[in-house]
């Protein structure tokens, strides 16, 4: 080949890696044809505020996220490309809502420049939503373990005794109870904290996503010593006389009570309400009220405050004696004569004191201490044994007659 035939070979050459250059230069920048998938790119919801207004609410545990597919000039200028380039929307505003599952149609409000998205009129997220409810519920405390031996937990004190859970239908159905649960174990002192408000289900279980409100409540405690104190049973009227109460029973007969140190320290006893025995005429079980004084409370709450009374009788029997009448006390210089010889008396007891008499426990005397001669009108003193009652006796008084010792002889004393 000549000179000529090579320098056009060379430019022939060299036109044809000009125009490839040219042709890859085209179709990578001007008319790109490279594509690829941008997986997970959170969407923004806005105006969730539509939901409230719809008595609605997002069902818990959904994520929001969707898949855009993009072309770009190259490869590595798609790859390059993150979620965090994006900006994406859906306004819940702009339809109309109801429970279950919607589609909602997405915005790109925000994207690369030198990228395009091929599927951004076709693009929407599945929301789902359920009814919004509200349920009010009692807050139960639950206080576990035994505080210091000597002392006792009374009832929890709460800033309020409510709080309404508020979710989804379906989940707040599942909330029975909103609890609080405090271990007081070897305490001595009052316990007041911030508790925060457990929802759980029937079982006793947590329910998650659903909001308390107020979350958190104050709470005390209160802890105070105690103290076992016996019940004294009062009593007014009178027993029916053919009657004597043979026993008072209480049940129980002691009680624990609690209360400031000072008003425990004044407390030796409990008094009931007074039981009337003008209306008891046989044995009788009946309830009486203890009476608390102020600052006092029962460290059991079940606690009504009334007790057991058993009341015993026992019936009264009468037995007639006769009395031999005595004096007691003369001067050894002088005899005297009574009028009356004997006594008789009639006393009253139970059966089995009657049935058990000693006559040597009874006496029936006239005292003639310091009197002199003559004739005397002295008082017979009737003494009985315990354990019975006098109820009658027919001589009240006697004449004694006293006179001096004989000289000579011996005097025999008629009594």
């Amino acid at each position: 080949m000549d000179k000529d035939g090579k320098q056009q070979f060379i430019i022939k050459t060299c036109c044809v890696i000009a125009a490839f250059v040219l042709w890859l230069y085209i179709t990578s920048t001007e008319y790109p044809v490279n594509a690829y998938w941008l997986r997970s790119i959170p969407v923004q919801l806005l105006n969730t505020d539509a939901l409230t207004r719809s008595n609605l609410i997002l069902v818990p545990g959904q994520e929001f996220t969707i898949d855009v597919n993009i072309k770009g000039a190259s490869t590595s200028i798609l790859m390059a490309k993150r979620a965090e380039d994006f900006t994406i929307v859906a306004d819940l505003s702009a339809y109309a809502l109801k429970s279950g599952e919607q589609k909602i149609p997405i915005e790109i409000r925000r994207s690369p420049d030198n990228i395009n998205v091929v599927n951004s009129d076709n693009l929407f997220i599945k929301v789902n939503l359920d009814e919004r409810m509200e349920t009010r519920l009692p807050i139960d405390i639950t206080v576990t373990g035994k505080p210091k031996e000597g002392f006792y937990a009374s009832a929890a004190i709460p800033s309020q005794t409510h709080a309404t859970v508020i979710g989804g239908a379906k989940i707040t159905n599942l909330v029975k109870h909103i609890i609080v649960e405090e271990n007081i174990k070897g305490l001595e002192s009052d316990v007041t904290k911030n508790f925060k408000l457990k929802p759980v289900d029937a079982e006793g279980k947590e329910v998650k996503d659903v909001t308390v409100n107020p979350s958190h409540i104050d709470i005390k405690i209160p802890i105070r010593k105690t103290k076992s104190v016996g019940i004294t049973v009062k009593t007014k009227g009178n027993l029916n006389p053919t009657f004597v109460v043979a026993s008072i029973k209480v049940l129980p007969e002691k009680l624990d009570v609690t209360g400031s140190a000072a008003a425990l320290g004044l407390l030796d006893n409990l008094n009931t309400e007074a039981i009337d025995l003008g209306e008891i005429n046989k044995n009788t079980t009946l309830e009486a009220k203890v009476i608390l004084p102020e600052g006092i409370s029962f460290v059991d709450t079940k606690i009504t405050g009334l007790v057991k009374v058993e009341i015993t009788l026992n019936s009264i029997v009468q037995k007639s004696l006769s009395l031999d009448i005595k004096h007691t006390n003369l001067d050894e210089k002088y005899d005297a004569k009574l009028e009356k010889l004997k006594c008789a008396v009639v006393v009253s007891g139970t059966q089995a004191a009657i049935d058990s008499l000693d006559l040597t426990k009874f006496s029936a005397t006239v005292e003639l201490i310091n009197l002199t001669e003559g004739a005397h009108t002295i008082i017979v003193k009737v003494a009985i044994p315990e354990g019975v009652n006098l109820i009658s006796q027919d001589t009240e008084k006697i004449l004694v007659t006293i006179t001096k010792k004989q000289t000579e002889g011996t005097t025999t004393n008629d009594n």
